[in-house]
């Protein structure tokens, strides 16, 4: 398998795993998801998620003439942390979840990047796609929790917007499974 198909499946049955619950039990999952972009504990736990990667990101990325800055990453991301946790917790959870988003579109731009076939482009537009929608999420939280709470009002619209979710995983499971 190549990178963008393990990429591919493993976003698919992430995406497929984390909408299930909103299908399966929409009452439930709307009102965790209500809670959610307020969540001080699911932010630090994201926040502290998204700190480790782009620490790691950063420190293989400081190579050649950038060695220098190696020890400045590994000092500065829990410091970075640190501070964010404390003076940034207005909708943490929220705004961490944006972070982790646009960390894994890097992912799945980068697999992509890899690919010579034309149909990498699903991937790639989905990826862009998110970091719009993740732009939006860290840029106005408020927003999202309207949607959030208009989108789980009733059980029907939890259950089309999960299953809506759902068929995007699906259809980047088979892309991964079957075509990269």
């Amino acid at each position: 398998m190549t990178r963008l198909a393990i990429t591919s499946t493993i976003i698919g049955v992430a995406s497929i795993a984390g909408r299930v619950p909103g299908i399966v039990a929409p009452e439930k999952f709307g009102e965790c998801a209500r809670k959610f972009p307020r969540s001080v504990l699911w932010g630090r736990i994201l926040m502290g998620v998204c700190a480790v990667w782009a620490g790691i990101v950063m420190f293989n990325a400081a190579t050649d003439d950038w060695a220098w800055a190696r020890p400045l990453v590994v000092i500065g991301v829990p410091i970075a942390y640190f501070l964010v946790i404390q003076f940034a917790d207005q909708f943490l959870a929220l705004r961490a979840l944006a972070a982790l988003v646009l960390l894994i579109a890097k992912l799945m731009v980068d697999a992509a990047d890899q690919s010579e076939l034309p149909m990498r482009l699903i991937v790639t537009v989905l990826a862009y796609i998110w970091v719009c929608v993740a732009v939006w999420m860290a840029s106005a939280p408020h927003q999202v929790r309207d949607l959030v709470g208009f989108v789980t009002a009733n059980n029907t619209r939890c259950r089309a917007a999960c299953f809506l979710g759902s068929l995007v995983g699906v259809l980047l499971v088979v892309l991964g499974l079957c075509v990269y």
